[in-house]
């Protein structure tokens, strides 16, 4: 090759620049012109926080605050619609800096304990607003997308890559493939309420966040009552603590008995946890971990739950109820409650059998007040097949109005319409749930096994 055919080539190659790289690049510009309306960009800081009223808000003590560092800076991420393949790098730098920053609270606006005696914590233990702590973390990571959308912070971007996602060092990323098919979709709709109380967490890089060396996705519908809070403590709190108890069973997938624990352990602490801050507030859970598996295998589930929240595998010829709800009235619930410590009561109170005459399920996380109500969770364990096709979870302002069969027929219905679009399915069964007077709020996961059109064609088998 000639010396000018050589810089010809090298001129080319410089000219063509990763496709992930510059779609990381134009995030950032948009980010910068987007920030010319400030007005618009406090309602977008405001809605990745949980709250925003000072009475909706509760302490973060030293335990709990990694978990919250996590979930706030990956909600901003998915809010703020960052390019997937840079995601946890800017996370991992993001936690880096909080963590640091907390050597000067007083710079954080944080409090120390004492103030707030509902926390229970040491003396001398650090204790957090959590709107205050959120703020500060958004802040860090504003920053941090600011910094990098500078000219001269340029050559730093590729270090904010996640590793080989970018062709770099003659390492292909075969950048111009598309991402897998949508994995989940999610609606949910505050209905006749006045607030919205419900909670949903949908983790499909589960593993890689938490740094697990099994391949793990994880899913949970929460359904709060007196209050939002003891389900948003729950979407933060309930994926760290069973990612920590998974790190001692990850080399041994066909161990239930240690996924049932590390279940409980996680519903549980978050429960023991959220109970001593003295807020009267409660939710349900249902819980979904997607172990993926190498062919020919198609992966194992295992389901965690508390409440009345609902969990459906669909296959075209058998639709699996994986849930048995937690409800006051039934036989084995009542004798509990009736036997606990304390005493328990189990009254028909507007309508509905009540734990105490107050809670309409028999196990939930929070209610401290409500002491028969338990957190332990029940737990069931499944191989999928060939055959499974999605998962439905959703809250019971959803399977209380809609029969799963009409839930799968018209999700398989319009799976098969390619002019529907598959976003619009959540929406879709919420209205079914509106038309059949339901008067909670409503949310509804779908989890898909398959894409698409593979879902199509198996359906068409039967």
């Amino acid at each position: 090759m000639s010396e000018k055919e050589s810089a010809n080539g090298a001129i080319s190659a410089q000219s063509v620049e990763c496709t992930r790289l510059r779609e990381f690049k134009n995030y950032l510009r948009e980010l910068v012109r987007d920030r010319v309306n400030d007005a618009t960009n406090a309602g977008e800081t405001n809605r990745a926080c949980i709250s925003r009223s000072s009475n909706e808000t509760y302490p973060v003590c030293s335990q709990e605050v990694y978990a919250e560092i996590i979930m706030t800076v990956w909600n901003h991420l998915q809010l703020k619609r960052c390019p997937r393949y840079f995601q946890l790098s800017i996370l991992r730098a993001v936690v880096a800096e909080v963590e640091q920053g907390f050597s000067n609270a007083k710079e954080c606006e944080f409090t120390v304990k004492g103030i707030n005696d509902s926390t229970k914590s040491t003396d001398n233990e650090m204790v957090y607003d959590l709107v205050k702590l959120q703020k500060y973390i958004v802040n860090n990571l504003e920053k941090l997308l600011t910094r990098l959308s500078d000219n001269s912070e340029v050559g730093n971007i590729p270090n904010f890559a996640d590793s080989e996602d970018l062709c770099l060092d003659g390492i292909k990323c075969n950048c111009n493939t598309k991402l897998p098919p949508v994995a989940y979709i999610t609606g949910h709709i505050k209905n006749k309420p006045r607030k919205m109380e419900d909670r949903h967490i949908c983790l499909e890089r589960f593993s890689e966040l938490y740094k697990l060396k099994s391949t793990f996705s994880f899913y949970g519908v929460f359904d709060g009552h007196s209050g939002p809070l003891a389900a948003s403590y729950a979407v933060s709190q309930i994926p760290y603590l069973l990612a920590e108890s998974l790190r001692s069973i990850s080399n041994d997938l066909d161990d239930v008995k240690a996924y049932r624990e590390a279940f409980e352990h996680s519903f549980l602490q978050t429960d023991k946890m959220f109970s001593r801050k003295g807020i009267s507030s409660g939710t349900t859970a249902v819980c979904v971990l997607l172990a993926q598996q190498t062919p020919p295998s198609y992966g194992h589930l295992y389901v965690a739950w508390v409440g009345d929240s609902k969990a459906l595998l669909v296959s075209p010829t058998v639709s699996l109820q994986l849930v048995k709800s937690h409800k006051p009235d039934a036989p084995d619930e009542r004798k509990r409650i009736e036997m606990a410590e304390g005493g328990g009561t189990v009254l028909y109170v507007q309508g509905q059998w009540r734990v105490n005459g107050i809670l309409n399920v028999s196990r939930s996380i929070g209610d401290y007040s409500v002491a028969p109500a338990i957190a332990e969770p029940d737990f069931v364990d499944v191989s999928l097949t060939a055959a499974h096709d999605f998962i439905v979870l959703g809250t019971d302002g959803l399977f209380d109005h809609v029969s799963e069969n009409k839930i799968v027929d018209t999700i398989y219905k319009l799976l098969a319409d390619s002019e529907q679009k598959i976003e619009n399915i959540p929406k879709i069964l919420i209205e079914l749930a509106k038309d059949g007077d339901s008067q909670d709020n409503i949310t509804v996961v779908i989890i898909f096994l398959k894409n698409r059109l593979d879902i199509v064609q198996n359906f068409k088998k039967y």
